[in-house]
């Protein structure tokens, strides 16, 4: 007969032909091995909802900070900039990792006058993330208004070129270029200005309207070969851009001196819009670039009587302006000699410009010109210099005098 075993788990004894001992059969519960399996999966089950609850309590706190974020975007945009500040606070207790809490905290203490501690804010992001454009742009804003144009410059042109996310960078690019020009604009660096327009220029896409634009500015800092440039390129894109790209290449072209250019695009720019409110301002600049055509007597395409009659008709102005000045001239006199009972000139330039009329003045005749057509380059020169001497006792210049200033200008500019 097979002897009884003893139960390795209870002790006691297993009876013979039984598989396993019939004690531990009962107590299946009260085995190690399966009250470790029981501890084990009670453990998980906690494990299991103490991370749905702390899911849940994220959540929660998550959530909560999005509504005070929310509160702080709409008391900015009203203007309830404390309050915003407030709400901006909030949703930071509830969300400590959001960096783009943080910055709208920063732009409502800004807003509210509170600039050190806006300050703060955007460093302590910065120096988390020095490649953050926006928050580079807001340090820009900050040193701008602080006068401090090395670093303002400086976070500006990080900013340039900084991640945009979403948005477009070439037209986020150049909003922060334009926002940075008007800075350097206020602080009177044009050159520094400029230089932020000329490589705004060079990326521009082919948008006629941005061409318009960037002549424009080009206008503002008196450089007009590349304004009229980017007013031109405007136009090639699109012959019909606009008013404002024609009027911009006509008054462009008149500060360049071209002002067979200027009138032709002048003329345009009134024809397509003429009710323009800069009508006057055009309507001005065309005549006064159509009385500077119709005063040079150099133009290479004039009849030789042409040529001495506007050469005559521009030294009887340079006399009529002699004599506003307080130094007449008087056709009957001799040569070299002042008009009787003139009073002394105001200034030795004066007196020496009236010397040089009157010398001239017997030469100054049809037939005289018509055999010595070489004379017509002297008696320019002398209109020229006395068109072009400042004198505050003269008065205001005639548009016929300003004509020939600008004629003036035009011929030295030719003849460097």
């Amino acid at each position: 007969m097979e002897p009884d075993r003893i139960c390795p788990a209870c002790g006691h004894a297993i009876p013979a032909g039984e598989p396993d001992c019939p004690r531990c059969r009962r107590n299946l519960f009260l085995r190690p091995d399966a009250i470790l399996l029981l501890t084990l999966a009670g453990l998980l089950a906690l494990f299991i909802v103490t991370g749905f609850a702390v899911r849940m309590y994220h959540a929660k706190y998550a959530a909560l900070g999005l509504e005070w974020y929310n509160r702080g975007q709409a008391d900015l945009g009203a203007g309830r900039v404390e309050q915003a500040v407030v709400d901006f606070r909030t949703a930071l207790v509830y969300g400590r990792d959001q960096d783009l809490y943080d910055l709208r905290l920063a732009q409502a203490l800004d807003a509210a006058g509170r600039t050190e501690e806006a300050k703060a804010y955007l460093t302590s992001l910065w120096e988390r993330d020095p490649g953050n454009a926006q928050v580079n742009l807001e340090l820009g804003r900050l040193a701008a208004r602080a006068g401090n144009t090395e670093e303002a410059l400086r976070y500006y042109h990080s900013a340039m070129y900084d991640d945009w996310g979403s948005r477009d960078p070439a037209e986020a690019r150049r909003t922060v270029r334009l926002e940075l020009y008007r800075f350097l604009m206020r602080q009177g660096d044009r050159a520094q200005a400029q230089s932020e327009l000329v490589a705004m220029a060079a990326l521009l896409p082919p948008d006629p309207a941005l061409y318009t634009q960037v002549g424009r500015l080009f206008m503002e800092v008196d450089d007009y070969a590349r304004a009229a440039s980017e007013f031109e390129d405007a136009l090639k894109l699109d012959r019909n851009a606009g008013e404002a790209a024609v009027a911009g290449a006509g008054e462009a072209e008149f500060h360049l001196g071209n002002y067979g250019l200027a009138r032709y695009d002048l003329e345009r720019a009134l024809r397509e819009k003429p009710d323009d409110a800069r009508t006057k301002e055009l309507r001005d600049l065309l005549d006064e670039a159509s009385l500077v055509l119709g005063a040079d007597p150099f133009d290479s395409r004039l009849s030789l009587v042409e040529r001495n009659r506007r050469a005559i008709e521009a030294f009887d102005q340079a006399v009529r302006r002699l004599a506003a000045c307080g130094v007449p001239i008087d056709k009957t006199a001799p040569s070299g000699g002042p008009a009787p009972g003139a009073p002394a000139p105001a200034s030795p330039r004066l007196a020496e410009l009236a010397d040089r009329a009157r010398a001239l003045q017997p030469e100054v005749e049809a037939g005289t010109l018509r055999g010595n057509p070489d004379l017509v380059t002297k008696i320019m020169n002398v209109v020229f210099d006395v068109e072009q001497t400042p004198a505050e006792s003269c008065g205001p210049p005639e548009p016929f005098d300003r004509a020939l200033v600008l004629l003036a200008a035009r011929r030295g500019s030719a003849e460097k």
